[in-house]
């Protein structure tokens, strides 16, 4: 049976990945078609990138005493 309390955690770990690549992907697509500039794109790609391993952090911190 799944624990309940990880799945959240396991999902955002799972899909860290692929949400890396889509978003290089798409930031290189906006910067290159000159919807953004090359600086925003990169701090937006990071932004996506923090925002996934804090929610991660954030999880595991809050379940991490519930039984």
């Amino acid at each position: 049976m799944l624990d309940k309390k990880w799945v959240q955690i396991t999902g955002l770990a799972l899909s860290f990945p692929s949400t890396i690549l889509v978003s290089a992907y798409g930031m290189k697509l906006l910067v290159d078609k000159e919807y953004l500039g090359k600086t925003t794109g990169v701090l937006i790609f990071l932004a996506i990138i923090f925002n996934t391993i804090y929610l991660m952090v954030y999880y595991a911190f809050k379940n991490k005493n519930k039984s």
